[in-house]
């Protein structure tokens, strides 16, 4: 048993410094085990003789080893970590520095994400468990302390690159942080678009993930925020932005934020929609996307499509249905009643399709119209009608129809 265990720890240590080896030229850890990996498959293809120790080197890849805290990649990351505390704790430099450490910060950052990005993502995880992810939160207090831009980008971008390594816990753990609301704050102060755009990404990634906001971010994230994400959204020509980024961005948030709003009486992205006389770009973009089924905000895999919901909202109410021209309500109809036909029986789309034609036969002024009605009046019909378990589509099918009358005239 002792010889069989010393073979095993010699094919582990064996095959980790395979892995390592490949990794020195800067590729990541996946990639660098994918490559040793093959190259051992080749290798017994082409000699047969050596199976029995190149199965054994296969077997060992797939062991997780790395997670010992000894190990190359978590003694750096607890020392990155640590370099952290040091330098967001030093209130002489964070306040009125009296030496250039840009340098030494950049590299820092840069090492960390380097880390996040190419290291085993279970080492990763491992070390920030083991430190209760108090290191995340530390990086958020010395984004608010930093004014230089360029570290607040670097600093922005290993929260960013940790929401995607593990987005449960950690999309929660940052957004009942204080980081949604400066990332507020800051995005309606910046001009600077580099850093604008990183601002921009990790707001929506910290939003998007289905995880309930504190109230008092409700608060924060409020009217004023909103008309000034709108603002720009529709401005026609903004200085420092020549390549017209800013509204995708900015729509982006919007649709981020919207999702945490369940209740359509106090959801202030469509109260504040309401006081505007119209939102040109704001709703080409949203039908655009809606027809292309573009989620705007499936930064996770878990992640609610942000276009379908707000979709749901505006329409939920003719102060904000309103913001669609006739033509684009014509097109939606259109899309609405292909997006039917598409989906099967049983399939839950297809009821939010016919929810959302029912708000905008409601909600818009469809009888003056009355586009598609008899293409509208047979698929429904023909929905009803069907023999099938899918009792959403058909009660929803027979719902609309009776209260439309419009549609059977």
């Amino acid at each position: 048993p002792q010889a069989r265990s010393d073979r095993k720890r010699d094919l582990v240590r064996i095959s980790s410094s395979l892995v390592e080896g490949v990794r020195r030229n800067g590729v990541k850890y996946q990639t660098s085990k994918d490559i040793v990996e093959t190259m051992l498959e080749k290798l017994i293809e082409e000699f047969p003789e050596w199976d029995d120790q190149l199965s054994g080197l296969c077997r060992a890849l797939s062991q997780e080893t790395d997670l010992q805290s000894n190990s190359v990649d978590s003694l750096k990351l607890e020392q990155l970590f640590e370099h952290l505390v040091a330098l967001t704790e030093d209130e002489q430099q964070r306040g009125w520095s009296c030496k250039d450490d840009t340098e030494e910060i950049s590299t820092m950052l840069g090492d960390l994400l380097g880390l996040l990005r190419n290291a085993n993502p279970n080492v990763v995880i491992h070390v920030l468990q083991s430190l209760k992810y108090e290191p995340l939160l530390t990086l958020v207090q010395y984004y608010q302390l930093e004014s230089r831009k360029m570290l607040k980008r670097q600093a922005l971008q290993v929260l960013h690159e940790s929401m995607l390594l593990q987005p449960d816990p950690i999309c929660s753990i940052l957004l009942t942080s204080r980081l949604p609301v400066q990332l507020a704050s800051d995005i309606q102060a910046n001009r600077v678009m580099s850093l604008l755009e990183k601002q921009c990404d990790v707001f929506c990634a910290c939003l998007s993930y289905p995880n309930a906001m504190p109230r008092n971010h409700y608060d924060q994230l409020d009217e004023v925020f909103i008309s000034c994400l709108l603002t720009a959204v529709e401005a026609e020509d903004t200085p420092y932005d020549p390549e017209n980024l800013v509204p995708a961005m900015f729509v982006k948030c919007l649709l981020s934020l919207n999702l945490h709003y369940k209740d359509l009486r106090n959801n202030k992205v469509c109260n504040v929609l309401k006081s505007r006389p119209h939102a040109t770009v704001l709703s080409e973009t949203l039908l655009v996307s809606f027809n292309r089924a573009e989620s705007l905000t499936g930064f996770f895999p878990e992640s609610e499509d942000g276009v379908r919901k707000i979709m749901l909202d505006l329409f939920g109410s003719p102060d904000t249905a309103e913001l669609f021209f006739t033509n684009d309500v014509k097109v939606l109809i259109e899309v609405l009643h292909r997006n039917v036909i598409d989906r099967g029986e049983g399939d839950p789309d297809r009821a939010y399709y016919m929810r959302l034609l029912d708000l905008v036969i409601s909600n818009t002024e469809y009888e003056d119209h009355t586009h598609y009605k008899y293409e509208i009046s047979q698929l429904l019909q023909q929905v009803k009608d069907e023999e099938t378990s899918d009792k959403e589509s058909k009660s929803e099918a027979a719902r609309i129809l009776k209260k439309h009358a419009i549609l059977s005239t």
